[in-house]
């Protein structure tokens, strides 16, 4: 069943059923009121009846009786379920009471019509007590409250009518959303294009909320599939050429590769050399890929320490010069200590490949820890700043197959810094150098303490 055609019957019965409780307890209600008050009236009729045969004892009780018979009603007076007088009643009562009566006051069903009466002790003619009996029909009263009945049924249908109307509307209203949004759904699923839902103005309720988290997450998924589609295009790109040079090589040795040792060295020296540059591309590749799955593991660093074992190791394999100068000789953060020191080879190994002169490693607390890492090399024009984080971006393609740079490093570096909650900043000037600025964030550091902590 539809959700709208749950919402119609459901809103329906459910407003059926208070109306109906409603009637049901108006009807009831005014029909004992009503029982009650004809009750009250009889008491007060009957007390009138005993003051006037006590006043008048002389007299024939028949006559004084007579004289306040009920309209449809009737008058009886007995002993011990004997009459001492025939009854009395009305003319258009046709029906007689019986003498014992289960109260002193009620009603009671006598042939298909219903009586209310009161009884109450008299002392006879003869000085000993009799129970007076004064009855009336409800037939007027029966009528009543058939035709009360008749106008509550009536007023419950016609306020069905506007109830049904309006349970139809707001199933529609209700549904209307979730049905565009799954006729979107399935346009996407058959198409394979990306929409969005057309939402009329902002709203606050549920219906609207979801609306615009659906578009917000179209827009997401379109961005990364355009963001995947770029991936895959420039790693097929970058694959291509190393793939395409090793097999020209291979073609060429094959051909005259083994007569001529020339050859040959320079054919297995651009094959080994194409090798390695595709073999760091795969592992870039794949760094990005193991990083969002990769967790956190929170200690306290000294960077100082981190620096020196950093710039002596770099120092050490490439016979480079990295001079490291710190304002304090501990300065600790809380942070991922193999992260950090990824993010630290990368920008060090980035300094190292576009700079042949030193490279300065500074360290400093300026209210945040700070380190930068200076070099004096080509520098980066700054139309390319603003690109240098994006995967395969490079400013100078012939410059970086010369340097073996793949266009990946910065972009790992900026997913590292992220995770990591550290700022990166970049300041280049051409043919003068290149300064990157590693910001470490006071409140992010306080809440890895925290987390750390309640961890242990």
């Amino acid at each position: 069943m539809k959700l709208k055609n749950k919402i119609h019957i459901w809103t329906t019965l459910l407003m059926l059923v208070i109306l109906l409780v409603l009637m049901t307890v108006i009807y009831f209600s005014f029909s004992r009121l009503t029982y009650s008050s004809e009750v009250t009236q009889l008491r007060t009729e009957a007390s009138v009846v005993v003051t006037k045969l006590n006043e008048t004892s002389t007299e024939d009780p028949r006559t004084v009786l007579r004289g306040y018979v009920p309209v449809n009603g009737s008058i009886q007076v007995n002993r011990n379920g004997n009459e001492l007088i025939p009854t009395i009643q009305d003319p258009s009562v046709q029906t007689e009471l019986p003498a014992d009566l289960p109260e002193a006051s009620g009603t009671i069903q006598v042939e298909d019509e219903l009586f209310v009466y009161v009884t109450t002790p008299v002392i006879w003619t003869d000085g000993e007590v009799a129970n007076l009996t004064i009855a009336q029909s409800m037939r007027e009263v029966t009528g009543n409250l058939q035709t009360l009945r008749l106008v509550l049924i009536t007023v419950t249908v016609l306020a069905m009518i506007p109830v049904v109307i309006s349970s139809i509307v707001l199933g529609r209203i209700i549904t209307k959303p979730i049905t565009d949004l799954t006729n979107t759904m399935t346009r996407i699923q058959r198409n394979g294009k990306f929409e969005k839902l057309q939402t009329a103005g902002e709203t606050n309720d549920e219906i609207g909320q979801m609306g615009q988290t659906f578009n917000e997450m179209m827009a997401l998924l379109e961005e990364n599939y355009t963001k995947q589609e770029e991936f895959v295009s420039n790693a097929s790109h970058e694959l291509k050429t190393p793939l395409t040079v090793i097999g020209s090589y291979a073609k060429l040795l094959q051909r005259q590769g083994m007569r001529d040792e020339k050859i040959a060295g320079e054919g297995l020296t651009a094959i080994r050399n194409e090798t390695d540059r595709m073999k760091a591309l795969i592992e870039q590749l794949l760094h990005i890929a193991r990083q969002s799955e990769s967790q956190l593991e929170y200690s306290k660093v000294n960077i100082v320490e981190v620096l020196e074992q950093t710039t002596a190791a770099l120092t050490t394999s490439y016979n480079r010069e990295f001079l490291l100068q710190t304002s304090e000789p501990d300065l600790f953060v809380t942070t991922d200590l193999a992260k950090l020191k990824q993010l630290l080879y990368i920008l060090l190994d980035n300094a190292r490949k576009y700079s042949s002169d030193r490279i300065e490693v500074v360290a400093k607390n300026e209210g945040r820890t700070l380190i930068q890492i200076r070099d004096y090399g080509i520098g980066i024009p700054k139309e390319s700043l603003p690109f240098i984080f994006e995967r395969f971006y490079r400013v100078d393609k012939a410059r970086s197959r010369e340097t073996g740079g793949s266009g990946l490093g910065l972009s790992l570096a900026r997913q590292l810094a992220d995770s990591l909650g550290i700022e990166l900043e970049i300041e280049s000037i051409e043919q003068m150098g290149t300064t990157v600025s590693i910001i470490f964030s006071s409140d992010f550091n306080v809440g890895a303490v925290q987390s750390s902590q309640e961890g242990l």
